[in-house]
Parts: structure tokens; sequence; C-alpha cells
């Protein structure tokens, strides 16, 4: 298979316009559409469908374009592997961090500590869903994530690696929601509206069943997916929201937030890394795996 044209394909599925496609590419827009033509000619089925305002991706394009990605990071890291004429490390790894977690507080220490040590390695990384990031291992789209544990995933390996425990946060600007100092009740938090991540992520899903066992209604007025987004609406009182107190430490300057810990209940879940199950990690990445695990095991070992 040519992987110049998966490359292409994926392309037009992230721009859903040929026309733009094909100049972000430097090629005619005719060109373009006979690549195309021959890739929905070698898998028998079509991959797009032409419409007034662009493309729309078929059922099996978008199966398609999530193996294609993987093809594509693991062509581009045998080239960046094999152009290494030395001895030192190198490759492209690839590491997904669960957005609303300690998780991306963990990127910069990282990526230092990966500039210093193996300064062959590219080190890409990647923020999004639980679940789309556990898929992303399967499919070999990254080479680990850093998530929150989501449960039995077949073809992937959780290793755990702590615990995550969910605080309320409010606005400092607005006054106390309790009287109660640091500590808040479920019942005294249904009164407020929460921003939250949405339906799909783990602390949404934890917080709502926490509301759900007491009997009480877990009023989301606002779903933000971006952290700086949701990091400004808390601060600026548009909203209550619910993290772990290391990505609030991490998320919020001194004094811009109130944080409570419930006191009747644990909301909380594990934070694990995910890699393959059968396909063993390259060596480069084996070597961020540990950095990443000694980053994890100072942290804890520090405190939030």
């Amino acid at each position: 298979m040519d992987t110049r044209r998966l490359g292409y394909f994926v392309r037009v599925v992230d721009i859903g316009n040929i026309t733009r496609a094909a100049e972000s590419l430097h090629i005619t827009q005719s060109a373009l559409s006979q690549h195309i033509s021959a890739l929905e000619h070698d898998f028998k089925t079509r991959l797009l469908e032409r419409t007034g305002r662009g493309v729309e991706v078929t059922a099996p394009g978008r199966s398609l374009y999530r193996y294609a990605q993987g093809i594509l990071r693991l062509e581009k890291a045998a080239r960046i592997d094999l152009r290494t004429e030395s001895d030192t490390p190198a490759g492209l790894v690839t590491v997904g961090l669960a957005s609303y977690s300690m998780a991306p507080g963990l990127a910069v220490p990282l990526l230092r500590a990966v500039r210093e040590r193996y300064p062959n390695i590219q080190l890409q990384l990647i923020q999004n869903l639980t679940v789309v990031m556990s898929q992303a291992v399967l499919l070999g789209q990254v080479d680990m994530a850093l998530i929150y544990d989501p449960g039995y995933v077949k073809g992937v390996v959780f290793q755990h690696v702590l615990e995550e425990e969910f605080h309320l946060i409010t606005s400092a600007r607005t006054p106390p929601v309790t009287s109660g100092g640091d500590t808040i009740t479920l019942r005294e938090a249904s009164r407020l509206g929460f921003i939250m991540p949405s339906e799909l992520h783990t602390v949404r899903r934890i917080t709502e069943a926490a509301f759900h066992t007491a009997g009480l209604h877990c009023s989301v007025v606002a779903e933000v997916e971006p952290d700086k987004v949701l990091r400004d609406a808390v601060v600026n009182g548009l909203g209550a929201t619910v993290l772990p107190l290391t990505a609030a430490r991490a998320n919020f300057g001194s004094g811009e937030v109130r944080v409570y810990r419930f006191a009747d209940a644990r909301l909380r879940t594990s934070m694990s890394l995910c890699t393959p199950e059968t396909q063993s990690l390259s060596h480069a990445a084996a070597l961020v795996a540990d950095l990443l695990r000694t980053l994890i095991l100072d942290q804890s070992v520090a405190g939030p």
C-alpha cells in the first residue's frame, strides 16, 4: 500500500474539503481525487461522500482514518530511527495525557528529562478523552497514555500508578459556598451550577455518579473541554467544577479559587499508564515510559 495516499486521505478528512486539502498538499485537485479513488478501489468501498459543502467520511472511511493515523505515525517513527547514525537512543515517542488530571502537569518535566538524557528522541505529547486514548494505544496511534483507568479494555494493559481524589473548586471572587470551612457536603454542592467536561469524561462520570447515589442532582450549566477555558470560567465565577487536587493546583494560581473536600463522599479514581498488550514498546518508548514512572513517583512522594 502507498502510505502517501493514506497521508492524502487523512489530510482530506482533517480539512473536510478536497480543494483546500489539495492546496495544502501542493498538488492539483484532480490528482488528489485520483489518489482517493485509488484507495477506494483498493479497499473496494466508498470512503468519502462528496457534498455541496465538501466531503463527509463514510463509516468505512472513519475506520480507515483511525488505522491510517497509526500507520503514518509508525512510518514517521521508523524514518527518525533509521536516519540516526549514532548509538544514542532515537525515535518518535507519542505519549497521551488525560485532560483534567495530574498528567498534563508532567508534560514539561517529561519533555525536559527527555531532552536532557535522550536528545535524539522526538517526543510528541497529546491530550484527549480517556476512552479515545485507550483506543489510540490499541491502534498504535500513541505509544502509551497516562489516563484515568477505565477498567478492562481488550488489547491494552493498565499499570496502576496512583490514586486521584476529586475536590470541589469555586471562584475566590464569589462568597464561600459553605460554612464548613474547607469541607462541603454533596447536598450543599448540589445547589451550585457546574462547569464540566463532556459526559464521556471520567471526572464527569464519577461526579454525577456520586450525586446520583446520594439521591441528588448535579446541575451542569456548561460543558467545556479545553482546560484553559474551564479554568477561566471558574476563576470568573461562572460556575463550580470538580478536579483532582493536583490538577487544581496546577491550573489555578494561589488565591484564585477555593478548594473544598467532600465531607460525605469519596470521589476518586486510579491513574494508570496504558500500553499495548501484545506489542512491546520500542527501545525509545520504553526509556520514556521509565522516565514517566520516575516523575510520577517523585510527585507522589513529594505530595500535591
